[in-house]
């Protein structure tokens, strides 16, 4: 199976009717062009202001959809009638079809408009034949009146009245064909000074690139390496890349800065690669139902919003999972044999989400760290305790992806090097993670969204900070993104983190717009 990457050009119309005087006949015109795009809204709606006819080219193979939206600015009631003309080829090849998309059949590429008004006609081209082919769409307008409708308009030779329908199923939602696998939403790019929608489908063709394993991935990522290790008393505003250091199977390899090659798309939901683990497996933090890019706020990026335990009066609660309240040991404390509230919340996600929907045979069983080291204090009851974390991010901003104690090394199955003590393998990211991804506990609101995983919400970490005066504290991203702690009873967002294995099949490149996909 290879790649084959296309061009389709999807131009939503904006067509002005521009005035003309009136005889006592049937006025006929197009608009003159403008080629300035006006706005991309968040929902990718795309809009552009070009008046007049456009030339669409749709390669063999493929599928274009987009709005043609007609408004009247004229002074009164007009009708209007929207048409296509083949240009290359002449006439229309078998396997085109060029349509209105309409479940309720309604007529919408011709009719009438009153002054100021405007409607929006959703259209598709599919060309399932084998030569690429281009395509002139405009609209035919004129004064509507008593005598003179939407039949009554005149077309040019070669113009043909836009007449067929097809249902929004039979149009797809996606920028392929059935037999042009999309791998990848599309995106709007700027291609010889037109706006294009750009799409990156396979179809077996030879030449392309084939799809790749997660070792392969992996080797990629290895041969961009940045060397020595950056700055984390400075926050990244840039993209600075891959970064390596030892983690508790070996050397990890971490996306650090603006960085924009690491999107993955898995089980249906859009995650950022936080790092490769030293066993080679693929470390992912949850990042929404869609693609957003560096610098977005959205709430879509975290699965909803939880307290990390419900009470925080013991030194118990700063764990994952805790042992006795109350306790006179710090074993007896810290021993894994209740679930915190946010354990809860991500293990509850992850059987829906994952297990249920069939994809936790791409997931592997690797250590998500629950720091509870101790950097001062005794680590049980409402002694005054601050943990290893506290030491390496508050007062040195010297991150490290080792795990100190097995004991805080969650694992499913893996008693070896973990703990054995996760239902289900998905944690949350440490805040060594974080900082090493391109921030501190300095970062201001107008530098911290550069990076990567900014989400506009404050969100919670795995890592402890400590017991201060009978609180228990974890750490947590702040909405600006820099690094703080809080109550381990403050609501915050979550955001899962899990880890592919090594051998997924992956398509893509990487970017927001060509995810890596990882395949069934």
């Amino acid at each position: 199976m290879k790649y084959l990457k296309k061009y389709y050009l999807l131009i939503l119309l904006i067509i002005s009717l521009i005035g003309v005087s009136v005889y006592g006949t049937y006025a006929m015109f197009t608009s003159s062009v403008e080629t300035n795009m006006v706005n991309i809204d968040t929902s990718m709606t795309y809009k552009f202001k070009i008046n007049g006819t456009q030339e669409l080219k749709v390669s063999a193979g493929s599928k274009l959809r987009f709005n043609a939206v007609v408004e009247n600015d004229m002074d009164g009631k007009i009708s209007y009638g929207m048409y296509y003309k083949m240009i290359s080829p002449s006439t229309l090849p078998s396997g085109v079809i060029i349509a209105q998309v309409s479940d309720d059949l309604t007529m919408l590429a011709k009719g009438q408009l009153e002054k100021g008004a405007q409607t929006t006609v959703p259209m598709v081209i599919k060309n399932t034949s084998d030569s690429e082919i281009t395509v002139e769409i405009g609209v035919r307008t004129g004064y509507a009146t008593d005598s003179q409708g939407v039949d009554d308009i005149i077309y040019n030779e070669g113009e043909i009245p836009i007449t067929s329908f097809q249902t929004s199923e039979e149009a797809g939602n996606d920028s392929c064909t059935a037999t042009v696998e999309c791998t990848t939403d599309c995106s709007s790019k700027q291609v010889d000074g037109k706006w294009m929608e750009v799409c990156y489908c396979y179809t077996g063709n030879e030449g392309s690139p084939p799809p790749i394993s997660g070792t392969e991935l992996v080797e990629q990522i290895k041969s961009q390496v940045n060397p020595g290790t950056p700055d984390f008393s400075q926050t990244a505003t840039t993209d600075e890349g891959i970064y390596s250091a030892q983690d508790n199977y070996g050397t990890s390899y971490y996306f650090r800065g603006a960085v924009t090659n690491n999107y993955v798309k898995f089980a249906g939901y859009y995650w950022r690669i936080i790092r490769i683990n030293g066993d080679g497996t693929i470390r992912l933090i949850y990042d929404g139902t869609s693609a957003h890019a560096n610098g977005e706020g959205s709430s879509d990026r975290q699965i909803g919003r939880s307290v990390y335990n419900n009470t925080d009066r013991d030194n118990a609660y700063v764990g994952y999972m805790y042992g006795q309240t109350g306790a006179s040991s710090y074993n007896n404390t810290h021993a894994n044999t209740n679930n915190s509230t946010i354990k809860t919340t991500v293990d509850n996600w992850y059987k829906t989400n994952i297990v249920d929907a069939g994809y936790s045979d791409k997931v592997a069983d690797v250590i998500y760290c629950n720091d509870r080291s101790m950097k001062s204090g005794t680590g049980y009851g409402t002694t005054e305790t601050y943990y290893g974390a506290y030491q390496r991010i508050e007062d040195g901003n010297n991150p490290v992806l080792t795990c100190t104690n097995q004991n805080d090394r969650f694992t499913v199955e893996d008693t070896s090097k973990g703990n054995g003590a996760l239902t289900y393998p998905v944690g949350l990211i440490t805040i060594d993670e974080v900082e090493m991804a391109g921030v501190n506990s300095a970062t201001t609101s107008s530098n911290g969204k550069y990076y990567y995983l900014y989400t506009g919400n404050g969100y919670w970490t795995m890592s402890p900070s400590g017991l201060y005066r009978g609180y228990a504290l974890g750490f947590y991203v702040q909405y600006t993104s820099r690094i703080s702690y809080d109550s381990v009873d403050y609501t915050f967002g979550v955001r899962p983190v899990l880890s592919l294995k090594s051998d997924v099949t992956l398509m893509g490149s990487g970017t927001m717009n060509d995810p890596w996909t990882v395949q069934n």
